[in-house]
């Protein structure tokens, strides 16, 4: 019987020693492996074409954006005004003092800045397809 028990435990130490030995020479691919299946198992539910599952949909509220439209053409407004010409201008006087000493990827950054400042209101338009008009509180 102790030859037995003895065997068995040798045949089980040899099937650990080589099952640790393949899953560190294949580590890599099982690991993608077990990413895989745990993000398809856990998003199944989310990624439904009409969203919600047996609910309907998850958001049943309607989003009222007026205040972030407001909110965002307020600060364009403070940004085409003094205070956007006040980050222009400092914007560009470190892009030259960056320059003189030679930290050109800073000056190109704030040279960046400077134009960005410049073309705020374009580059959203352009991007999202909005006009944001200024709020005025009446």
């Amino acid at each position: 019987m102790k030859k037995l028990i003895k065997r068995g435990a040798a045949l089980y130490d040899a099937a650990c020693v080589g099952l640790v030995l393949k899953a560190q020479r294949h580590s890599t691919p099982l690991l993608l492996l077990l990413g895989v299946v745990l993000l398809s198992s856990g998003l199944v539910e989310i990624s439904l074409a009409q969203g919600g599952g047996p609910t309907g949909s998850f958001s049943e509220a309607a989003y009222e954006d007026d205040l972030v439209r407001n909110s965002v053409a307020n600060l364009f407004k403070l940004l085409e005004g003094a205070f956007g010409a006040l980050i222009m201008v400092v914007a560009g006087l470190g892009a030259i003092v960056a320059a003189a000493m030679g930290a050109y990827r800073a000056a190109v950054g704030m040279l960046v800045v400077a134009v960005g400042a410049f073309i705020l209101r374009a580059l959203v338009s352009l991007f999202f397809g909005a006009d944001y008009v200024d709020f005025e509180a009446t």
